[in-house]
């Protein structure tokens, strides 16, 4: 093997430094493994044989990393459950407070036809206070069907993992 020894102190130092490619390491392994080693170098020769040997070595045992259940993993399903739960409340009370903003500005735009000034007065005020009424039921309605929905959509998850 015609080797440059100026070439191999430079991949000795780049192998030590932790910056050589598998091809210089090739090259080094190779040199070492033939024999011709200069005698500045012979000081290593002991490491790479070890290397040599050790790559040979094979453990008769398999080896079995234990799976472990993480915590965390339930942790983390629970609260993204809990924001998606969270999350769709908001989007369904603002969904139910749009209609009910509907509703009022569709009552207040009624006629009432009587001829009667007063009495058209008190029935657009009656009115408008009807509908207020009827948009607090529906905004108390919908609250309490859409926490009815959810709480059943959880049972139903409990009880399917059993």
């Amino acid at each position: 093997m015609n080797t440059d020894y100026h070439n191999i102190d430079k991949i000795l130092d780049k192998y030590f430094e932790g910056s050589t490619g598998l091809e210089e390491e090739a090259l080094l392994r190779d040199y070492f493994a033939s024999g011709q080693i200069d005698a500045r170098h012979q000081v290593y020769k002991d490491l790479f044989r070890y290397f040599k040997q050790a790559q040979q070595i094979n453990n008769p045992q398999n080896i079995t990393i234990p799976q472990t259940k993480s915590k965390s993993r339930r942790y983390y399903f629970a609260a993204s459950v809990a924001l998606l739960i969270g999350l769709g409340l908001v989007w369904l009370l603002q969904q139910n407070q749009n209609n009910n903003n509907l509703i009022t500005n569709k009552a207040t735009h009624i006629q009432v036809s009587n001829p009667n000034p007063e009495k058209k007065k008190e029935a657009q005020k009656e009115l408008k206070k009807f509908t207020r009424n009827v948009s607090q039921g529906l905004d108390k309605t919908g609250t309490l069907s859409l926490f009815g929905q959810t709480t059943q959509k959880v049972f139903n998850l409990k009880n399917s993992k059993k």
